[in-house]
């Protein structure tokens, strides 16, 4: 069975709920339709404001992308946005926090996800102690699991941890990145760390015999003009032909974090004949290198981290502002891309390796 998407919404029904939070009271005997100007006004002044609002967008954002996440990795039986809509409750016991989204796995248990941004220059996160309590009499109350899922912009990685991974002093819980990685839960959701034999190469073949020279530059090299016969993907030297593998090593170039390099190659007679584009990891030292080559391998980033990467390039302009806060997530997605016999391929040209990983 795989993920589909309930039901649709639909903005005329959906609006309606909008109205209990733009006009709260009634006004004597007005009739609701007649006081259609006053709830566009009061909706627009709202969405005004959050527009303006750019860590509320980011914030939203970075749900989305949660939610994307999950639905690509496809290990899932039900995800859905918790906290919305109106509720009552006994506060005898103080007050209740719906946290973001209830997740049902595969097994039947339930997950309650508070889901952070965590800014680019932040290597810690925090949350109100009274906030975390809420939200875990929520989960107590309803009969899931809270855990917390953080995205730590600087490096793209998603953590899910439950909530004893966070300190337990003040009036704030404290989660640093170095410990929100050991205490990682993402695996429950199907995620896993992707690595391969470096480098990956595209390489652009030319058509020579089409090659002209538009403008010449003194003591500079020419302006040409180039016609593009064909793409090669290649592993390691090993050219790659099959589909499915082609499919993967093209994901993983376009959205790892592997930079590529640009190499030229010219034939005899100085015309262009390949680019290469060179995607290696970055290797700080020689001790790095020495692992990688004893290895035969580097890690090119995790699924969740490669799936928020290809979520961000379409909802994020190149100068980092948000052009839409959510694109309707491919389910399954990530599992799509390592067909099931794949391990068992013995002509394989690009040698991969699923890592996967748990507290």
């Amino acid at each position: 069975m795989a993920l589909r998407r309930g039901r649709k919404g639909n903005l005329g029904l959906e609006v309606l709920s909008l109205i209990e939070l733009a006009l709260p009271e009634p006004d004597g005997q007005t009739l609701l339709r007649d006081r259609h100007g006053e709830t566009v006004a009061a909706i627009s002044d709202a969405l005004a404001s959050s527009l303006d609002n750019v860590s509320r967008l980011q914030g939203w954002q970075v749900q989305y992308a949660f939610e994307a996440v999950v639905v690509a990795l496809g290990n899932v039986r039900l995800i859905k946005f918790e906290d919305s809509g109106i509720y009552y409750f006994d506060d005898a016991d103080g007050e209740l926090q719906p946290p973001d989204f209830r997740i049902v796995l595969r097994d039947g248990s339930q997950l309650l996800v508070e889901v952070k941004n965590v800014a680019p220059n932040a290597t810690t996160a925090t949350v109100r102690a009274k906030d975390l309590s809420a939200a875990q009499r929520y989960a107590d109350a309803t009969g899931g699991r809270l855990l917390y899922a953080h995205f730590w912009s600087h490096t793209g990685l998603w953590t899910l941890v439950d909530p004893s991974a966070f300190d337990s002093t003040g009036s704030l819980r404290r989660l640093t990145l170095g410990e929100s990685m050991k205490a990682n839960e993402m695996y429950l959701l199907g995620d896993s760390w992707l690595a391969v034999e470096p480098p990956l190469v595209l390489s652009v073949i030319t058509d020579r015999d089409k090659e002209q020279v538009v403008e010449r530059h003194s003591g500079t090299a020419d302006t040409r003009r180039i016609t593009v016969r064909r793409m090669e993907l290649l592993n390691a030297g090993r050219l790659i032909t099959d589909s499915a593998e082609w499919k993967l090593a093209w994901f993983l170039i376009w959205n790892g974090h592997w930079a590529p390099t640009e190499n030229l190659q010219f034939d005899k007679n100085g015309r262009l004949e390949r680019i290469n584009y060179v995607f290696s990891p970055d290797i700080p030292d020689e001790v790095a290198a020495r692992q990688i080559a004893a290895r035969g391998m580097a890690i090119v980033g995790a699924l969740s981290t490669l799936s928020t990467r290809r979520f961000l390039e379409v909802t994020t302009t190149n100068e980092g502002d948000i052009r839409a806060l959510r694109e309707e997530p491919e389910p399954a997605l990530l599992v799509q891309l390592i067909p099931d016999d794949y391990w068992n391929r013995q002509d394989r040209a690009l040698s991969l390796w699923k890592l996967n990983v748990s507290p």
